[in-house]
């Protein structure tokens, strides 16, 4: 008899055959006639006999050691990555390698297989790693600046040990600081040569006395020397407008009076009586000069940008707003309009921000210009000449907010004159408007006390022509960062599953950041929510993240940033000042307001802890605050007397929050599973 037998179309095949005894040749020839047989049914259901058989092809298949990467589907009908369809039921995709694209230390590389039916698949090859080359270490000189040894790559360029600045103790030298603005502003005037005949008269006296260890006295009326301007044909208030000028340039010379002395010949030159006595100028000098080392070896870069972003940060970190008693009214003390507020009182107003931005830019051969005029009151701030020659205001004064995130704003940097100037972004986004609506400089007049020059032109555009600059993001293996100020970034986005240990620093381009804030970035703008990814789309599958840990580093946590559906637990480190956690909570270092219950945590009760007395508005929340997700928790339990609930910090911490959620005890009840109890119910009204 004869029998056949296919089993899952053409995966099995068997067959049996039982002859009676018959000679060889009639054997051979009926075994000829059934492998033909076998042969004609297996190309009438189209079966691939390679497949069946092994394919003994020697080509190269996907992945590394010989191993197979297949795919397809084996219903009836497969679909390749073009979009083109196939009828054939029993075909199983043979992937070969069809193209390769190296990688290298700068970019992935990937590899493309390709089946006979046109389906393909690709495979990512991960980035090499970088050829490390050093860059020579540079001796400073008298005149140029040294060098540390560095590294690049010597296949991409990219820089893995950025060099840093070596400077000579030449710190003493007082024309390093000097600003010539407005100098060649005078020269510009009809009586150019003149009046700046003028200027340097007044400046080699005022050189002399600085150097000198001679004390201005009463009985002279402080004053340090004369100019005789009616001999160069200039009136006084020609005279006065150079001496206005002169002040202007020379933001080290901090002991030079406000009050002007003159004749119809003669200008006098006064020292402040503050700054009379020789030693107390040598005490006062010697603090200048040791900041100013500080600030420039710490600061100082290639990119003109840069150093402005480093100086702009160290003073605003170095100094808070001078008020009277009042805490009201703007400190009147000298010392407060002068670069003496920063190198020795850590405080000063307008005036001392500006020109101690000035003189560090000028030591720094960075041009920039000390601009006076109007913004709500009297006030004075900068501009800079970038590196790509253009432009920028800068105002250090309204940078500096103690309340606001981590005391620096960036509103004011580097900005033209109509660009918007806002920071953070949302419903509680500082007010974003061109910076001269704000901000009105004095017109040029070209004498008397009231003399001013004439500014440069500003960029119309904004300024992009730095290696590494504000809000640039970057990614660190499965974490993305943003640069949020000088040496400093903000951990933006989690990209991957898994927990999360924050990093204390970060390196980008060769330099290293310290991770000082957490939170959402969105259309390049710090805000609220959370920093958890979504692997399709917003609002759908977040990033499963388990737990974090926060670093000493981190000094500010933006709203929700914790808002992540799978998170369980929350730990700080115990040397962080502005974070505790408790039990895997989040708190502020006091206990006092709790940030974060974890929306994962198994608990099915809570009970705060003694200290708190609010409770931010997110505290309680699921990731879809307005669907049906529920906490595990079913009871909360609240100990102290009174409590806040509801509050948010929006940038400006819980402490002092200007926003507060409506409803928010209804917010935490409607997440709460079970009994969905709060206890006790008088501290919920």
């Amino acid at each position: 008899c004869h029998s056949v037998l296919f089993l899952d179309k053409c995966t099995l095949f068997v067959y049996h055959i039982v002859i009676k005894k018959e000679d060889f040749a009639m054997k051979f020839i009926k075994f000829l006639v059934f492998a033909m047989l076998f042969a004609l049914m297996l190309s009438m259901i189209g079966c691939d006999i390679s497949a069946l058989l092994g394919d003994f092809d020697d080509s190269e298949d996907i992945g590394e050691g010989g191993n197979e990467i297949t795919g397809g589907n084996t219903g009836e009908e497969n679909t390749d990555n073009g979009g083109n369809t196939g009828t054939d039921p029993g075909h199983v995709c043979d992937y070969k390698l069809d193209s390769k694209t190296d990688a290298s230390c700068s970019a992935e590389g990937v590899e493309v297989y390709k089946c006979s039916c046109g389906e393909m698949q690709t495979k990512t090859l991960e980035k090499t790693a970088h050829t490390e080359e050093i860059i020579p270490a540079v001796d400073p000189t008298d005149t140029e600046l040294g060098k540390t040894e560095g590294k690049k790559c010597s296949v991409c360029g990219v820089v893995l040990v950025k060099p840093e600045y070596i400077f000579v103790g030449d710190y003493v030298t007082a024309e390093k600081y000097d600003g010539d603005y407005a100098y060649n502003s005078l020269a510009k005037l009809s009586k150019g040569e003149k009046l700046t005949k003028l200027y340097n008269s007044i400046d080699i006296i005022a050189d002399e006395f600085h150097k000198s260890n001679v004390s201005a006295t009463e009985e002279n009326s402080y004053i340090i020397g004369k100019v005789n301007f009616g001999e160069l044909g200039l009136t006084e208030d020609e005279a006065i407008a150079v001496w206005s000028a002169y002040r202007m340039d020379r933001p080290l010379y901090y002991w030079i009076s406000n009050n002007v002395l003159y004749s119809d010949r003669e200008l006098n030159i006064v020292c402040d009586t503050d700054y009379a006595d020789a030693d107390v100028r040598a005490t006062l000098n010697a603090k200048i000069y040791a900041g100013v080392k500080t600030y420039v070896e710490e600061a100082y870069s290639d990119s003109k940008y840069n150093t402005a972003l480093a100086f702009h940060d160290l003073i605003i970190l170095a100094i808070d707003y001078a008020y009277e008693a009042d805490g009201v009214t703007p400190e009147d003390d000298v010392w407060a309009h002068n670069v003496i507020g920063v190198f020795e009182k850590g405080a000063g107003v307008c005036e001392s921000y500006a020109k101690t931005f000035q003189l560090l830019l000028n030591y720094c051969d960075v041009e920039n210009v000390f601009v006076t005029g109007w913004a709500n009151e009297a006030h004075a701030w900068n501009l800079v000449q970038l590196d790509d020659g253009k432009w920028y205001w800068c105002d250090l004064t309204w940078d500096d907010t103690p309340d606001f995130a981590w005391g620096i704003s960036y509103q004011y940097f580097c900005v033209t004159d109509s660009e918007n100037v806002g920071w953070t972004d949302g419903p509680f986004k500082m007010t974003a408007s061109a910076f001269t609506s704000s901000h009105i400089p004095n017109g040029r007049v070209d004498t008397g006390t009231g003399y001013s020059y004439e500014l440069p032109a500003r960029a119309t555009s904004k300024f992009s022509g730095a290696e590494i600059m504000l809000r640039d993001t970057f990614n660190v293996g499965s974490l993305t960062y943003a640069i949020a100020g000088y040496d400093s970034v903000q951990l933006v986005a989690v990209n991957a599953n898994g927990n999360i240990d924050i990093p204390a620093t970060v390196t980008y381009k060769g330099v290293s950041f310290s991770v000082i804030a957490v939170g959402k970035m969105e259309n390049g703008r710090f805000t609220v929510g959370s920093i958890a990814s979504y692997k399709v789309g917003a609002y759908t599958e977040q990033y499963t993240v388990g737990a974090v840990n926060i670093p000493d580093s981190v000094i500010f946590i933006w709203d929700d940033a914790f808002n992540m559906d799978a998170l369980e637990s929350i730990t700080v480190s115990d040397g962080n000042t502005e974070y505790a956690s408790l039990e895997g909570v989040l708190f502020s270092k006091d206990l006092s307001v709790l940030i974060k219950y974890p929306t994962a945590k198994s608990e099915k009760s809570y009970t705060l802890p003694t200290e708190t007395v609010k409770i931010a508005a997110g505290a309680f929340a699921t990731l879809y605050s307005n669907t049906n997700d529920k906490l595990k928790l079913e009871e909360i339990y609240l100990v102290a007397a009174e409590i806040e609930a509801g509050v948010r910090n929006y940038g400006y911490g819980y402490e002092s929050a200007r926003y507060f959620e409506s409803d928010p005890w209804d917010k935490i009840t409607a997440v709460l599973s079970g009994t969905a109890t709060i206890y006790p119910s008088s501290a919920a009204a």
